[in-house]
């Protein structure tokens, strides 16, 4: 039997894909052949197992040129539709300092998309005049980091920046090297950049404190089992009574 894709609406509106043709991207429904995926996520291998679970569910674009704000979204997705749109997390209220538990509304959570009028490569002019040509993040950029990380045993956040900037002429290294030439203030806007154009799901929820009354907002944060909830959760989402 052929399975169903179902159309996601992704927070980027596809713009970044323009060079690549893509003009809808669709997901089918997690089933349990999936799971041998699932269960051997750990924060190590989060990247490229995921990856491999997308490449089996996905159609409409290669997953490792999605930006990793679409593959949030996307996961999220996945969790609520095939899983469970509630979620567990525990807080400390910020106003009484007392422990709050609480199941998050997955549905409810703001989606973040790109401006309309956004286009890569994006010309970025820098204080000091000079412009650089940017991207943001892909699956594959964020891998390849992460790769860099285990091989060098350290972080380098000009390694991460130097895979948004597009330029044919320049690899890596070069690229590297270029940026550790300009000045602070010019890497501050290339952050900026990143900032800016943000988009994926707001990790943050609205709480009502149950000991003082009190109301604010809180970080949701990420764990992996956002994406394979514990049985007892999935029940729970169901109404689903032993």
């Amino acid at each position: 039997m052929e399975e169903k894709f179902y159309p996601v609406d992704l927070p980027s509106k596809l713009l970044p894909y323009q060079n690549l043709g893509v003009k809808e991207v669709s997901m089918r429904m997690l089933k349990g052949k999936d799971e041998k995926y699932i269960a051997e996520l750990n924060v190590q291998n989060f990247e490229k197992k995921f990856m491999y679970l997308l490449k089996d569910s996905i159609k409409g674009i290669d997953p490792m040129e999605l930006t990793i704000g679409d593959r949030m979204y996307i996961l999220v997705w996945l969790s609520m539709n095939c899983y469970s749109k509630l979620y567990p997390i525990e807080f400390d209220c910020e106003q009484c300092l007392r422990k709050i538990e609480t199941d998050v509304d997955l549905t409810v959570l703001d989606k973040v998309e790109l401006p309309k009028e956004y286009k890569e490569p994006y010309a970025m002019k820098l204080p000091s005049g000079q412009v650089l040509n940017l991207k943001l993040l892909r699956v594959k950029d964020q891998i390849q980091y992460l790769d860099y990380i285990a091989q060098k045993q350290r972080d380098d956040i000009l390694v991460k920046l130097a895979l948004t900037v597009v330029d044919d002429q320049k690899n890596l290294l070069q690229r590297v090297e270029m940026l550790e030439n300009l000045s602070t203030q010019d890497l501050g806007m290339i952050r900026a950049f990143h900032e800016k154009f943000y988009h994926g799901v707001k990790l943050e929820t609205k709480y009502s404190c149950q000991h003082c009354g009190g109301a604010g907002l809180t970080p949701v944060p990420f764990r992996l089992d956002i994406i394979f909830p514990e049985g007892k959760t999935v029940a729970k989402s169901l109404n689903y009574n032993f």
